[in-house]
């Protein structure tokens, strides 16, 4: 896929950028199980815009965000 010519609407990019922060501190985030990029999860989700994928914020004993997974609802 050439993300370079991938055109995004302001709610994507602002789901890119939003992901983009917690991918910079440090947060893996997870797309179906694969590790991803917050560019890859839109582009997935442009892609496959039949399906509907929904966010897990996933956490610690402390409460301390560990990783984002996003996977398809059934």
């Amino acid at each position: 896929m050439d993300y370079g010519t991938m055109r995004y609407d302001d709610t994507q990019f602002e789901l890119m950028m939003t992901l983009g922060k917690y991918h910079n501190n440090g947060i893996p985030i997870f797309f179906e199980d694969k590790p991803s990029t917050p560019q890859d999860v839109v582009n997935f989700m442009m892609v496959r815009e039949d399906e509907v994928y929904m966010p897990d914020y996933v956490t610690d004993s402390e409460n301390h965000l560990i990783q984002i997974r996003y996977d398809r609802v059934k």
